[in-house]
């Protein structure tokens, strides 16, 4: 399962213009608009969150609202497929 941290998720979310900021994207999370998977250990140095946000997730909350396959992959940082 591919996923990424909070902090690209509000950067992606800022990018249409949906929220700008961690704050925003943990609200969507308490919501369950987005769901959340645990972040290995490894990895928890790279955020300040223990959890990550899966992409499939993610495209299917802005597929929700709207938005293109196609406008979600040019969102998505290289090399990550929704």
């Amino acid at each position: 399962m591919r996923k990424i941290t909070v902090e690209k998720t509000a950067r992606i979310l800022n990018d249409f213009n949906i929220s700008f900021t961690e704050g925003a994207v943990k609200s969507l999370v308490q919501r369950q608009l987005l769901k959340t998977v645990p972040l290995e250990y490894e990895k928890r140095r790279n955020s300040k969150y223990n959890f990550a946000i899966p992409i499939k997730t993610l495209g299917d909350f802005l597929r929700d609202k709207g938005f293109t396959d196609d406008e979600i992959k040019n969102a998505l940082p290289y090399g990550v497929e929704i």
